[in-house]
């Protein structure tokens, strides 16, 4: 690796016209480096699609309510705002009812769950998978103070990015000078399967029967990351 670094440097040593290149005109390092920290998360949501098979579409509506209802009910049991609750994409599609056979239509409704209180995390999510015409699960995890969380993080990238450069630059017997150019990196949660208000979620269409239910219960720790790119001169 280091030599890989050292053979940057070194093409970075001769200045480059600027109309030739769009690399700067003045001898640099380049370096990327990232950080990573483990943490708690404190705050969850789960997302799902209702959905019901029936050839009268009054029928399947009814089915529908029928579920955001109980799904409504049990949110006021266990103290959770109903505010948090998100349907949308309420849409009509070909269907195929319990048996494998083509319906007229099949209504579908997503629905976004937020869990600011992760206390009530297994007492909400448990009832919602065993509950009939309840499909395509998925769950994910954050953290409410994340902008500090990203703040320590970039300090910690930057260090070490300074640290990798400190030892190209000594290895071209060269000083180290002012940044000319930072590039950061989105912050990436490697812990979830999806970020928690993410708008272009893609259901994974799985029955709780078929899903182990500890993939949905358990609140996992995130590895939280954050690359970073930043450009030395060299005196």
């Amino acid at each position: 690796m280091l030599k890989q670094f050292a053979l940057v440097a070194s093409l970075a040593l001769f200045p480059v016209a600027a109309s030739a290149s769009p690399l700067p005109s003045y001898p640099f390092v380049h370096v990327s480096a990232e950080a990573s920290r483990y943490t708690t998360p404190n705050i969850g949501a789960i997302d799902f699609m209702i959905s019901a098979s029936d050839a009268d579409p009054a029928q399947a509506r009814d089915t529908v309510e029928t579920r955001i209802a109980e799904v409504r009910a049990l949110l006021q049991e266990q103290g959770v705002p109903l505010a948090d609750l998100e349907t949308r994409d309420v849409r009509r599609e070909p269907g195929m009812d319990a048996a494998g056979k083509d319906t007229a239509q099949e209504l579908r409704v997503s629905v976004h769950l937020i869990v600011r209180d992760l206390s009530k995390w297994r007492a909400v999510v448990a009832p919602l998978l065993v509950k009939p015409n309840l499909n395509g699960f998925a769950t994910s995890f954050d953290i409410t103070e994340r902008d500090a969380f990203e703040a320590a993080l970039m300090a910690d990238a930057l260090q070490d990015a300074r640290r990798r450069a400190e030892i190209i630059a000594r290895g071209a017997r060269r000083k180290l000078g002012a940044v000319t150019g930072v590039s950061p990196g989105g912050v990436k949660n490697v812990g979830t399967t999806m970020g928690l208000v993410r708008p272009d979620f893609s259901y994974n269409r799985s029955k709780p029967s078929n899903v182990g239910a500890r993939d949905f219960l358990n609140v996992d720790a995130l590895k939280l990351i954050q690359p970073v790119d930043v450009v030395y001169k060299l005196e």
